[in-house]
């Protein structure tokens, strides 16, 4: 493997080698990169970040949202009220969250951050104190989770949706739409409070098997213990009534008039109003990790390709192998024996330390995944290598690995 491999051509190591700029991120990647389609007006879609170290991402109304592996937020999309540019600096991040023309952040140390449209005190009237361990966005007001269990809510309240939120403890989630707002208890069972014209309080499921609620438009979903979805409220585009069935389900998420599920095959499925293909333009692939959705358009993680290395032993044949990889698509690895980065490319993060050589191409097979054997030299027992792999067909590098022959 690595003996008398040439030097690289190959497109990974043409970038790394053009683009070696020091980065000031350490460690190795998260396995997420971001995939959004719909409604691109302002750039909320088509700007969206590459690389494959993020950890949740989330839709505002014309603007995104993503947390990164180091705890940073990135966000993108349009600014009309610096709910782009305000973004806090940082890298102690635990949540992000998507309100109308705002934004909200989690702190590691249990702070509610908010920038953006401030109209009705969405974002200087937020709670202080450090015991929070959630935070929601609605369309101009707001919510936050206690570590007892409580709520607190903010900004505009024209509907009640911010005065009618129920007291006590015992919540273990919450969410906000247009005008309503939607909890999760402990036990199992949902509350719903604020607007109620499409039946979007007075409609909300009895019973306590429950463990997921999503709302931001005038409709609410949740998903039950057993993988079943169910959705309630405004239902002018089928975002109700269309809602699959089905009980192999993980997450859900809501758009303004469109609905977002996880199936447990990691697919997406979605459904509802769809005037910017927020529904038709779903992928069809199914290595996605999470789902969200802005008010138009929606967004997921999708799983990266996953770089492992066996029988790594001197004067043995060793097996790398890339799963998460496009269907059919070209897989360049490479190793450096020089360190293991990190540097800055146009897919993220490459942890490859020039000079680095290249390995002969591997092809992706219709599951996503690559493999291919290399002979290790003998006498290479004790020698740290450190490798990587570029998916041509999605433009992501994997994992990066830092290994000892044995």
């Amino acid at each position: 493997m690595m003996g008398n491999m040439k030097q690289a051509h190959s497109p990974l190591l043409l970038v790394l080698a053009l683009l070696a700029l020091a980065a000031d991120a350490q460690g190795q990647q998260a396995d997420n990169s971001i995939v959004g389609w719909g409604y691109d007006a302002s750039n909320q879609v088509s700007d969206t970040p590459v690389g494959n170290d993020f950890v949740q991402v989330d839709g505002g109304g014309v603007h995104s949202l993503a947390l990164k592996s180091d705890g940073s937020i990135v966000a993108w999309g349009w600014d009309g009220w610096g709910q782009v540019s305000n973004t806090p600096p940082g890298a102690y991040f635990l949540q992000v969250k998507g309100g109308y023309y705002y934004s909200l952040a989690l702190r590691a140390d249990g702070v509610v951050v908010a920038w953006g449209r401030d109209d009705y005190g969405q974002v200087s009237t937020r709670p202080g104190g450090n015991d929070f361990t959630q935070v929601a966005g609605g369309r101009y007001h707001a919510l936050a989770l206690k570590t007892d269990g409580s709520i607190v809510s903010w900004g505009r309240d024209d509907d009640g949706q911010v005065s009618n939120t129920p007291s006590g403890t015992g919540f273990s989630q919450v969410d906000g739409g247009v005008s309503h707002s939607v909890a999760l208890k402990a036990d199992g069972s949902i509350v719903a409070w604020g607007n109620d014209y499409f039946g979007q309080v007075s409609d909300t499921p009895t019973g306590t098997d429950f463990v997921l609620v999503a709302t931001f438009g005038d409709h609410s979903l949740a998903l039950k213990s057993d993988g079943a979805i169910v959705s309630w409220g405004d239902d002018f585009f089928g975002q109700v009534s269309n809602s699959p069935s089905g009980t192999d389900f993980t997450q859900v998420a809501a758009g303004r008039e469109h609905s977002l599920a996880l199936k447990a095959d990691g697919s997406v499925v979605a459904w509802g109003q769809s005037y910017y293909g927020q529904v038709s333009d779903t992928p069809t692939t199914s290595d996605f990790t999470q789902v969200a959705a802005g008010y138009y358009h929606s967004l997921a993680l999708d799983a990266a390709p996953q770089l492992t290395v066996s029988n790594l032993v001197a004067g043995q044949t060793a097996v790398l192998s890339v799963e998460h990889a496009s269907s059919g698509a070209l897989v360049f690895p490479a190793y450096s024996l020089a360190g293991g980065g990190p540097i800055s490319t146009p897919w993220g993060a490459g942890f490859l330390t020039p000079p680095y050589v290249q390995l002969p191409t591997m092809f992706a097979n219709a599951s996503g995944i690559a493999a291919m054997s290399a002979a290790v030299p003998t006498g290479f027992s004790g020698v740290s290598v450190w490798l990587q792999a570029l998916d041509w067909g999605s433009k992501t590098l994997s994992n990066g690995l830092a290994l000892t022959v044995q």
